[in-house]
């Protein structure tokens, strides 16, 4: 048994004794993330804070960056880390400085092992927003009967993930198979314990974002919950496999699928254009909160094979963009979805406008907000960009018929 005594500081705290239990004392701290200490015990906790790679951890990381999600709200999505503590004693009351008395045998992290890994991993690489904030539930006078029953207690509310049960029913047969000669088939997560860099309602999402069949071009919705809510193009996903899987030909998503490769060639060629194109208006890309980069390690493009950059554009600040280039797809004579003139013509097309949508970009997020969040979930924003791209269209088709 080694005792391990840890400083923390709190923003704020609050401190109640136990309804039955007279020997227990429940504090809770809100405490900065980034001086949330590192090297806590996890001896007690049930699951082994491992595969932080996976999906729902990645998630975890990227809001703590920032990077997903308004910077500030961590604390509101997260429940927090529960710490069992043989003593926790106010040291400054003016700077609300704790000093935590942790047996690292019998007590530490007995529930958010994974969330404490993943603060320690991004304060280690000076990559966590400076905004987030992190609950921390400690109990003091816990007897070592109970330990046990604690930790099994608060750990039973991981649930099977849907993508886990569609990958057991074989909802993603086709969609491994038309992946399968790609270089990253091997780096998606197909269900919710695969340890991948890529999950696979990315590529979900991105048949979604060029669904014309639900999200016509003549038509004012937007394949917002692309971006928004992964559960809802996943789950549609599922129906229409349910639905069709006797006549595949008739599934949207299977229609969809002549554009996959190219749709995610395109989200990494516009992640990695943005700052270029911004910096050659006189803009600073590297200091915009849209635009993110992971301290001196360089960011992967997997899907058209860029070379490495120190940033690239988030998630939710280029989704509106990606989105903007369903105007180039069309239906095609075999009934699929196909791109208007072929994929080079595609990304031609995005080269040609991309100063137009970056600065459009830039100019959202002073009217909408900073956060790549608020861009991604912005119908206003989406419609912008999707009527600046229809315009451009028709402006060259009238150079055409001119010429």
């Amino acid at each position: 048994m080694t005792l391990q005594h840890f400083r923390i500081k709190a923003h704020a705290s609050r401190k109640i004794d136990h309804p039955v239990f007279e020997n227990i004392e429940k504090h809770w701290l809100t405490v900065k993330a980034s001086d949330f200490p590192s090297g806590i015990s996890t001896s007690v906790n049930a699951r082994d804070p491992v595969g932080l790679n996976r999906s729902v951890y990645r998630d975890v990381q990227e809001s703590l960056r920032g990077s997903s999600f308004s910077p500030g709200a961590f604390d509101l999505m997260n429940k927090g880390i529960t710490i069992l503590a043989e003593q926790v004693r106010l040291i400054d009351k003016e700077t609300q400085l704790y000093e935590v008395v942790i047996d690292d045998q019998r007590g530490g992290i007995v529930d958010g092992a994974h969330t404490a890994k993943i603060i320690e991993r991004c304060n280690a690489d000076s990559t966590t927003n400076d905004q987030q904030y992190v609950e921390l539930h400690i109990r003091t006078g816990v007897q070592n009967g109970m330990v046990t029953d604690i930790a099994r207690g608060l750990n039973t509310g991981m649930q099977v993930a849907p993508k886990s049960i569609y990958n057991i029913d074989g909802v993603f047969k086709w969609l491994k198979a038309e992946v399968g000669d790609q270089p990253y088939s091997n780096s998606i997560a197909w269900k919710e314990s695969d340890d991948a860099e890529i999950d696979v309602r990315d590529l979900i999402g991105v048949l979604e974002i060029f669904n014309i069949f639900d999200f016509p071009n003549n038509g004012n919705k937007h394949p917002i919950a692309a971006y928004e809510k992964w559960s809802i193009p996943l789950k549609k996903f599922g129906d229409d496999f349910e639905a069709n899987e006797a006549q595949p030909e008739l599934s949207k998503y299977h229609r969809l699928r002549p554009l996959l490769k190219d749709g995610l060639k395109l989200y990494d060629h516009i992640r990695g254009d943005f700052q270029t194109v911004h910096n050659d208006s006189g803009g600073r890309a590297g200091g915009l909160n849209i635009v993110e980069g992971k301290g001196n390690r360089n960011l992967s493009f997997p899907f058209a094979l860029l070379p490495p950059a120190k940033y690239r554009l988030t998630k939710g600040a280029c989704y509106p963009i990606l989105g903007a280039f369903r105007n180039l797809v069309e239906i095609g004579p075999s009934g699929n979805a196909q791109w208007r003139g072929g994929f080079g013509a595609v990304l031609g097309a995005w080269k040609a406008i991309a100063p137009d949508l970056v600065e459009e970009t830039i100019n959202a997020t002073k009217e909408i907000g900073r956060t790549p969040d608020l861009l991604g979930k912005s119908r206003k924003h989406w419609d912008n960009l999707h009527m600046k791209v229809r315009i451009k269209m028709l402006e060259g088709q009238l150079e055409a018929m001119g010429k």
